[in-house]
């Protein structure tokens, strides 16, 4: 017998795939090339082999220091379900002249984090760090600053202040960002690792017309 966690994420994916319709379907070989700009809120697309059911798309707005100047420019954040795992992964993509689409990894704490003599970090490091370029290391791997910005977070009609702080390894391959939320009136740290793929290997294969 399928233990309870199992249970709700089969679950959770036969709702998923009701939510398939024949009418929102993308065919195969068409005139139109749609990608992930045009999976919107229970739409479907194909990655590596997998199936991903779009559960939620947000974004993130640039602004001023003091986040009262919206600067107009939009990181997209699809909450997506994967059909085969169960997992919930979240894709995110925003347009600079190129499409640039990068696929969460692992969700980490400062437990995760150290400086380069292998000493941990924490929240109150975050501004010294920023102030050297330094590095963080996380599983034997430096990671760079590489920028940090202040956002608006739209989830639905809810805004959120969000101040983030971006690092990528060596190669590019990998980047890990810190998210320090300030919207419940304390504030709250998101951290975790992504990777860039290629846009062109998602495959959008059902969309919701809006």
């Amino acid at each position: 017998m399928l233990d309870i966690a199992t249970q709700k994420s089969f679950q959770e994916r036969f709702r998923a795939i009701r939510m398939l319709e024949k009418k929102d379907l993308v065919p195969a070989g068409g005139n139109t090339h749609p990608d992930i700009r045009d999976a919107g809120k229970n739409s479907f697309f194909c990655y590596l082999g997998h199936t991903y059911f779009v559960k939620d798309l947000n974004r993130y707005e640039e602004t001023s220091e003091d986040y009262r100047h919206k600067k107009g420019y939009f990181i997209y954040e699809l909450t997506c379900l994967c059909l085969e795992t169960g997992q919930t992964v979240n894709f995110e993509w925003e347009f600079d002249d190129v499409l640039e689409v990068s696929m969460t990894l692992d969700r980490l704490s400062f437990r995760n984090l150290k400086d380069e003599e292998g000493t941990a970090i924490d929240e109150d490091d975050l501004d010294q760090i920023v102030d050297d370029r330094d590095v963080i290391v996380v599983n034997g791997e430096n990671f760079w600053y590489e920028d940090d910005w202040a956002a608006i977070y739209y989830r639905g009609a809810k805004e959120e202040k969000v101040y983030m702080y971006e690092f990528e390894n060596e190669t590019g391959t990998q980047f890990l960002t810190i998210e320090e939320w300030s919207g419940s009136g304390r504030e709250e740290y998101q951290v975790y690792t992504s990777a860039p793929i290629d846009p062109n290997a998602i495959i959008i294969t059902s969309k919701k017309e809006t």
